[in-house]
């Protein structure tokens, strides 16, 4: 009896701490009133709490009500509250009134489980008598949870064949309406909304003047609207208005909504709402809109480049895509960086590097590192270990067939003769000696060295559908900058590339090693991973972008457009001073060019010495030209530095 006694006061004195947590998925007015279904949850799980007073249980007072939240997410703020304080140590029991106010997801329900179980806190069902403190309440928890699911995906069925009556009917079916609408509170109805209408007829009517999405944007942005701003019915979060963008207005194009129509998935049906633009100006919009994507797509797929994925801007820290513009009839490929696609008023230091000298740069901070002393010695190792298994494997493959032929011969003395299958073994077995005779010279040291600082046979090796697939293995990413080129490199790829390039036999070739190469940093990771960094310098030419890699000794990249018009105007001028030409006409007669652009490259015998000279060596200001030199040369020489850009003396 004294050992009863003593049990019961120790249960009494554990106390097991309940909160009550209740949830109701659809937000009307009976939440406002003083009793709703959360207050009934509420006091079914105080009752039970009170039930299993003599157990220790206490009901907590706060209040975990989450009203108007689904079950299918976690996204809820008294279940977020919940876990904190479970994390706290505040909670030992959560008490629902069924497990599907807890959750409707098996996936959620399984996580949530786990998070009670790591903190030590049970869960109990009230109209389900379930208890996770014990091993039958936690199987029919999960026989129970699963059909909750099965309930969810049925309410999920039934909206969707609701969604899909109502799209063919041409209903407004929930969301945040586009801009331009509002729905109805009474209705649910689309409303023009007339102010905002104004900026979407804006939009069309700028797209189809300029034919141009960047254009549109610019010009959009230029007279100073923004998208709308909006708050989130669910979460209450505000979404501010926003400078548009080339995807926000090609929403705005591409939705049928204004032309009077409602979209469900592929299909398009009558709306019942009133159309903002007109369907004749809608579908022209569409047809010049899908006849500029499938140009834009059909280039794309006709070129092929390397680093698509790996190439970051330095500076936005964003991707540069491949894009081209056309000159003449030719195709100039470009990275481009996205930020200046997406936003035409955004000034990139970069905006956009040429794709040939990209990858020239790469391939020179490679052949850089490749004559590295440790990287040199792990290619050796992984070149060497790589051939004595292919010495070995060609050692018993000569082996094999060399028995295949000897018993082929003999066959042949004693019955009819195969000569096709003795010609086929014979032709194998030379093929074989043929490899393994490339492998009699063990590779050295200097030819490693050739080999890998040949660049352009380094690049040739890459088949190009192989191309990305070997990049990626030992280039992590690209970093570009206006003045920088960064790259970093996985040295376990490298060793695999040697690996690779041992079994085509690509170090017995012979090769040419470039001798000057580029100035590289090299810096080790906390990773293995080895970053390059060198110098980089951007010059327009002749109205191109082009990258120049300096390297010791090598001449920098020149106007040669403008250095031949310098060339020009000397030997015009002395063509007038002794006498060939009369005057300028009969000097533009003589050359079969008009008397204006002869006068205009004339001109430039006017420029100051140290402008020329600076020129010549390739030094002046990036993105000079003759039309912006020619056009108006002041008389005064420090005049002229200002206005060109040059440093004054």
């Amino acid at each position: 009896m004294e050992r009863q006694e003593i049990f019961r006061s120790k249960i009494m004195e554990e106390i097991i701490r309940c909160a009550c947590y209740t949830r109701k998925s659809v937000e009307d007015a009976t939440l406002d009133r003083d009793f709703n279904s959360l207050t009934s949850q509420r006091e079914a799980c105080e009752s039970y709490i009170a039930s299993q007073k003599c157990r220790g249980w206490v009901c907590l007072p706060e209040r975990y009500d989450d009203g108007g939240f689904s079950g299918g997410n976690m996204n809820r703020p008294a279940m977020t509250r919940l876990k904190a304080d479970i994390e706290a140590g505040k909670i030992d029991m959560v008490v629902c009134y069924k497990i599907d106010r807890l959750s409707r997801s098996i996936i959620d329900f399984a996580e949530l489980q786990k998070f009670f179980e790591e903190h030590n806190v049970h869960f109990v069902s009230v109209t389900q008598d379930i208890n996770t403190s014990n091993s039958s309440g936690r199987m029919l928890l999960n026989i129970l949870i699963t059909f909750a699911a099965f309930e969810r995906d049925l309410i999920i069925d039934r909206v969707k064949t609701a969604i899909d009556g109502g799209k063919k009917r041409g209903k407004f079916c929930g969301g945040v309406p586009m801009m331009g609408y509002r729905s109805d509170p009474l209705t649910k109805k689309l409303q023009i909304d007339e102010e905002e209408a104004k900026t979407v007829r804006l939009i069309f009517e700028k797209y189809l003047a300029l034919e141009s999405l960047k254009q549109t944007v610019h010009e959009v942005n230029r007279l100073g609207l923004t998208s709308r701003a909006w708050t989130s019915a669910s979460t209450g979060k505000l979404h501010e208005a926003k400078k548009w963008t080339t995807a926000s207005i090609h929403r705005v194009l591409s939705n049928p909504i204004y032309a009077g129509y409602v979209r469900h998935y592929d299909s398009i049906y009558e709306g019942e709402h009133k159309a903002i633009i007109p369907r004749s100006e809608w579908e022209k919009v569409q047809a010049l809109m899908n006849s500029h994507g499938r140009n834009r797509r059909g280039g794309y797929r006709k070129q092929y480049h390397a680093f698509d994925g790996l190439v970051r801007c330095g500076h936005c820290r964003c991707a540069l895509t491949p894009t081209y513009a056309k000159r003449h009839g030719k195709k100039y490929y470009y990275y481009i960086c996205q930020k200046t696609i997406k936003d035409p008023d955004h000034t990139c230091p970069l905006s956009r590097i040429p794709e040939g000298n990209l990858e020239q740069a790469v391939l020179g901070q490679l052949a850089a590192l490749f004559r590295a002393p440790a990287i040199l010695r792990a290619t050796l190792a992984a070149v060497r270990s790589k051939e004595e298994l292919l010495r070995r494997d060609f050692e018993r493959d000569c082996e094999i067939l060399q028995n295949q032929l000897k018993e082929l011969k003999k066959a042949s003395l004693e019955k009819e003769t195969d000569y096709e299958e003795i010609k086929k073994v014979a032709s194998e077995l030379a093929e074989v000696k043929r490899k393994k005779s490339l492998l009699r010279d063990v590779v050295s040291e200097e030819t490693v060295i050739a080999a890998l600082s040949d660049v352009s046979g380094l690049w040739d090796f890459m088949f190009p559908a192989t191309r990305t697939e070997l990049l990626r293995l030992i280039i992590s990413n690209i970093e570009v900058f206006s003045d920088k080129i960064s790259l970093t490199l996985k040295v376990e790829g490298l060793k695999n590339l040697a690996e690779e390039m041992a079994v085509s036999g690509y170090f017995h070739s012979e090769h040419t090693a470039s001798e000057k190469l580029p100035e590289t940093q090299q810096t080790v990771l906390s990773d293995g991973s080895i970053r390059l960094t060198m110098k980089l310098e951007t010059k327009k030419i002749n109205g191109h972008r082009h990258v120049v890699i300096p390297a010791p000794g090598a001449e920098r990249l020149k106007q040669t457009s403008l250095l031949r018009a310098i060339r020009n105007a000397q030997k015009w001028l002395a063509m007038l001073m002794n006498g060939e030409a009369k005057n300028l006409t009969d000097l533009a007669s003589q050359l079969g060019l008009k008397p204006s652009y002869v006068s205009r490259i004339l001109s430039l015998n006017n420029l100051a010495p140290d402008i020329v000279e600076a020129i010549v060596e390739g030094n002046e200001p990036d993105g000079l030209s003759i039309e912006k030199i020619s056009r108006n040369i002041p008389e005064d020489w420090a005049e002229q530095r200002k206005l060109f850009g040059f440093p004054a003396l």
